[in-house]
């Protein structure tokens, strides 16, 4: 008896059509035999062009649902490189069916290496909310572009923070908490403090609520380890694998799959500022010194945007 299709849910804007495309490409392509999903993209904007173009990247174990976007509050804080899109995720009970038990999010800067049945299948040890990887760059709430208003908020100092790039979601617990609103409602009341948009609201509302995964599923290229074989890697941040070519094992990796999708004959470019960009992303020199300086850089670029 085959097993039951995975749910999944991701959106995208026009400039996310092609990431889209290759995680999508990456999910199918490592899903076990015999297995499909059912994945609900939120088209925030994707034309009929593209949307076909997506449709010729996936293999055939999966079943694309189209949802148009709806309007978001204007009053929703917005800087620097964010899409509105990133705050449709708070919305997602609003547009999967009602009668969808649970879905496995997943944001389009991500490959994935493994079988998501597996994440899919295995039930958490205690009732939750959703399950999710604790973000090993930001690890507690009241870590620097964690919860900015925690204190204000009474959560617990030492609470785990998580990335919400995965995340998968009881829809039933979700909506009974009313993660849509309350989330919302951060946004608005701190919003000259919030730094990370809907991961941020997302903390504030779930906190007690989420259990860990184990950090493969929603790993960072720049923190895997010889120990660890990542089941998705998460191109978070601002060097993103789509904007040009590079030499990397894992650049050269997520080349492959977009080599399957609609976009193949599209080279990406080549440039010597991306070959620099791209020593830069993997040298120790970033890891031990330079990363706080691009902290600083968000810091002001946050503070300017509310200028």
């Amino acid at each position: 008896m085959p097993s039951p299709p995975l749910s999944i849910a991701c959106a995208a804007d026009a400039n996310y059509a092609l990431p889209l495309a290759v995680m999508l490409q990456s999910v199918g392509a490592n899903l076990a035999a015999g297995r499909a999903a059912d994945v609900y993209i939120l088209s925030d904007g994707l034309s009929p062009d593209l949307q076909a173009r997506v449709q010729d990247s996936v293999p055939a174990n999966l079943t694309l649902h189209w949802r148009p976007a709806g309007p978001l509050d204007p009053g929703l804080p917005l800087w620097g490189r964010m899409s509105p899109t990133t705050y449709q995720k708070l919305l997602l009970a609003d547009w999967l069916p009602p009668d969808l038990p649970r879905v496995l999010w997943l944001d389009c800067d991500m490959l994935v290496l493994a079988d998501a049945g597996e994440l899919w299948d295995s039930p958490p040890s205690a009732p939750a909310i959703a399950l999710a990887v604790t973000d090993e760059r930001v690890p507690l709430v009241s870590s620097r572009f964690g919860v900015a208003a925690w204190r204000e908020l009474g959560l617990p100092e030492q609470a785990p923070h998580f990335n919400a790039g995965l995340l998968l979601v009881d829809l039933v617990a979700w909506r009974k908490l009313d993660v849509r609103s309350r989330s919302l409602d951060y946004l608005r009341r701190f919003r000259e403090q919030v730094y990370f948009w809907d991961q941020e609201a997302l903390n504030a509302t779930l906190c007690g609520h989420w259990h860990p995964l184990p950090h493969r599923w929603n790993c960072h290229p720049s923190r895997v380890s010889p120990d660890i074989s990542p089941a998705i890697l998460h191109f978070s941040g601002n060097l993103k694998p789509w904007l040009f070519a590079g030499r990397t094992p894992l650049r050269q990796l997520y080349g492959q799959y977009l080599s399957r999708t609609a976009w193949a004959a599209e080279p990406l470019p080549r440039s010597w500022r991306n070959a620099v960009l791209e020593r830069y992303e993997d040298s120790r020199i970033r890891q031990s010194l330079l990363i706080p300086l691009e902290q600083a850089a968000m810091i002001a670029r946050r503070y300017l945007s509310r200028a």
